[in-house]
């Protein structure tokens, strides 16, 4: 009924009026999931218009209605400011933010679908009229007074439901946002210098992935700068505030920040003053979140593909950017390797979650090929078998020592652990980079031994290849 009383009250294409009616209905019920799947329909079918005037309008009435509620929350918002806070403000104020934060999502569709091939927009007289720049400069101003509010800035729904929006944008019209990039990103400082949400470290992940490759030196510089000051203030949320066990959503999005640094703009990760600071500190983090899921994943991702950026598959100029601070990366893993060592060997003997062992496993190989070429000192005995003496032989012989470490695992003998150190670096030693899946396998084995799954015979297999 309120749709069939709807159109037939519009003098319009009936699409537009259905699209109409459906938003206004689906507005109605507070259900984000359903919001943000009718305005893709209606999006999606708004763009298979072929006039362009009706693409318009059809984009108009989708985006109308979750502007003007989204411009009535912000109204809540400000008036309630200067209202002594009570509980029936306190719960008007959130039913507006939880509002906005729809309306926001809703949006963030219309964004995502709106665009179409150019070629199929271009107008009479050759020129060609881009749907999303519309869109872009309708809700602009609502983006604006949004990032404007403090209370916008500290509610984590509003503000990462604005920044998903902002990422969207930032990822379907780069060339529009860019103009605003630096105004964009002071905003997103300031938040998460007031919040320290997580949403707020990934908008700038995504930003350093599309305009870090594209960065000149000036750029660049500013990157490095940004990465310096966030890193700082997440040093200062963790000792002051926080312990990283506390918030491993925000070590979650940091080390997923920095690895997008390392992949799309190496030079502003490599040359940061808190590059040995960030390595320390990831290496920290390990320990201090316990297998935390999230956390430790990325952490150790993070980790594994500084230390091996060797393999990683980047251009010759940011190999040659890498290449140039291969010295301080090198001193990074020298002064924490047999740290990281111990804590991959200890995360798949039990201290970790079995799902992170793929994860503990990468960081391992990496810690070891970078240092089986390093020599240090006479051969290790252990069980009355002489092994060669790399740094890489010394960190794990150390590792697998400690009872403090692997004490409580009946199965790991004297002669299983004197195999398993041959076993590991006897396949990296002879096969180099080659032997990753093998030594992955064998630590994979070396867990399920250590967890009770199989038995030392497991590593029989590896010493007869």
């Amino acid at each position: 009924l309120p749709i069939a009383s709807t159109i037939s009250a519009q003098n319009s294409n009936p699409v537009t009026a259905v699209m109409s009616a459906a938003i206004e209905a689906v507005l109605t019920t507070n259900h984000v999931e359903n919001l943000t799947l009718v305005t893709e329909g209606c999006t999606r079918l708004s763009v298979q218009i072929k006039d362009t005037d009706a693409i318009r309008q059809s984009l108009s009435i989708i985006a109308s209605p979750m502007m003007r509620i989204s411009h009535q929350a912000m109204d809540i918002m400000r008036s309630s400011s200067s209202v002594v806070n009570d509980g029936g403000t306190a719960a008007r104020v959130e039913a507006a933010c939880q509002t906005l934060s729809s309306c926001l999502c809703g949006l963030r569709e219309v964004v995502r679908f709106c665009e179409r091939p150019a070629q199929d927009l271009t107008k009479s007289d050759n020129s060609t009229w881009r749907p999303l720049a519309d869109v872009m400069s309708a809700i602009w101003p609502l983006l604006n007074d949004a990032s404007s509010s403090n209370v916008c800035r500290a509610h984590e729904d509003v503000l990462s439901c604005l920044l998903d929006l902002h990422g969207q944008l930032l990822a379907s019209a780069t060339d529009l946002v860019a103009p605003h990039f630096s105004q964009l990103i002071t905003f997103v400082v300031q938040a998460y210098e007031e919040t320290h949400l997580p949403c707020t470290l990934d908008y700038v992940g995504d930003a350093v992935e599309l305009f870090g490759g594209k960065a000149d030196e000036g750029a660049e510089v500013s990157f490095n700068q940004l990465l310096a000051h966030l890193s700082q203030r997440t040093y200062v949320y963790v000792t002051q505030e926080k312990r990283p066990n506390e918030c491993p959503q925000v070590i979650r999005a940091l080390f997923d920040m920095a690895r997008r640094y390392l992949l799309f703009c190496p030079g502003a990760l490599s040359k940061c003053p808190e590059f040995s600071s960030l390595f320390a500190f990831a290496v920290a983090c390990l320990a201090e979140c316990k297998g935390e899921r999230d956390s430790t994943r990325a952490t150790l991702n993070f980790l594994s593909q500084v230390i091996g950026w060797r393999t990683l598959r980047l251009s010759e100029a940011a190999q040659a950017t890498l290449e140039a601070s291969a010295n301080t990366i090198d001193e990074a893993i020298a002064q924490h390797g047999e740290t990281l060592t111990r804590t991959c060997i200890g995360g798949l003997s039990g201290g970790g979650p079995q799902m992170l062992w793929p994860a503990y496993s990468e960081c391992f190989f990496a810690v070891i090929v970078n240092a089986i070429g390093r020599s240090n000192g006479p051969p290790i005995q252990m069980n009355g078998h002489a092994s060669q003496n790399t740094v890489a032989h010394q960190w794990i012989y150390s590792a697998l020592s400690d009872d403090t470490l692997l004490g409580n695992v009946p199965a790991l003998t004297v002669e299983v652990k004197s195999s398993v150190l041959q076993l590991l670096c006897g396949l990296v030693l002879r096969e180099g980079l080659k032997s990753k899946p093998r030594v992955k396998m064998l630590l994979g084995d070396f867990g399920k031994i250590c967890k009770g799954d199989e038995t030392p015979d497991a590593l029989i297999a590896y010493s007869l290849s």
